[in-house]
């Protein structure tokens, strides 16, 4: 009797994936997990918007309306630096839980868990930015089409060295502290980079401090978008410096939350 086999063709195992799908799974993974964090959304989207709203009906007519639309780009940048750092602060909690362990022994390498994290971070940003522009718009900000994209796509662009920041509080700090360095930085950028009062109110030696901080120049590329006038080099600079170094810090922390946990 003639005994035949049954072939089949087996299933993919995570063996098989490739480097990019590993990345896009985990940035898919840690998206997810934010945004169906109501208090995040809810502190990164509500919170803004309401600042927003009583800013602009107390002061929004100052400048002939111009101010409603600087204190919109100011309250999308403060609810965009919240969602960047406290989204990076989350990688925290996949290491406290065993999550990320389990990611590594199916194979994810720490530079896709890096990339992973920071286009998490990245994307969680667009909600905030959104709500407040489109509530701006609501609101009285004259804005074409093209300036409302262009002064979304300024400030969310801007925010990549804060999405670094967040990353690297969730890499370095462990447990409750990756939160409480995560509150404690965005207020600290948001208060002394004037996105809640202009650093004109402020003595000469936080004006300083607040110019070589990245959300006070985010918030004035923003204003360049909305209202023209001379393009602010100066920010670029500033915004590129924290990049690079936080960027370094990352990239020492990845070693540490992820290399260790490898062997």
């Amino acid at each position: 009797m003639t005994t035949f086999a049954a072939s089949a063709t087996p299933a993919p195992t995570s063996a098989a994936l490739s480097p990019a799908v590993r990345t896009a799974r985990y940035a898919l993974h840690s998206t997810r997990m934010t945004v169906t964090n109501v208090m995040f959304m809810v502190f990164t989207i509500a919170l803004p918007v309401g600042m927003y709203l009583l800013f602009s009906t107390m002061f929004g007519d100052e400048a002939d309306g111009a101010a409603r639309g600087l204190m919109m780009v100011n309250m999308a940048a403060y609810g965009g630096l919240g969602a960047a750092v406290n989204a990076g602060v989350q990688i925290q909690e996949d290491q406290r839980t065993g999550f990320l362990r389990q990611l590594i022994v199916a194979g994810l390498s720490p530079r896709s868990f890096l990339i992973g994290s920071i286009t998490a971070a990245s994307v969680v940003i667009l909600p905030a930015l959104l709500f407040v522009g489109l509530i701006g718009l609501a609101t009285g900000v004259e804005a074409s089409p093209t300036q409302f994209v262009t002064v979304l796509a300024v400030v969310w662009l801007g925010l990549m060295p804060t999405v670094l920041i967040g990353v690297a509080l969730g890499m370095v700090l462990t447990g409750g502290a990756a939160s409480a360095g995560g509150v404690v930085t965005m207020m600290a950028m948001a208060i002394f980079g004037g996105l809640w009062l202009p650093l004109e109110m402020f003595p000469s030696w936080m004006q300083d401090l607040g110019e070589a901080l990245p959300t006070y120049w985010i918030a004035r590329l923003g204003e360049w978008a909305l209202l023209g006038g001379e393009f602010p080099t100066t920010g670029l600079l500033v915004i590129g410096i924290w990049s690079v170094v936080f960027a370094g810090i990352c990239a020492v922390g990845m070693r540490y939350a992820v290399g260790l946990k490898r062997r």
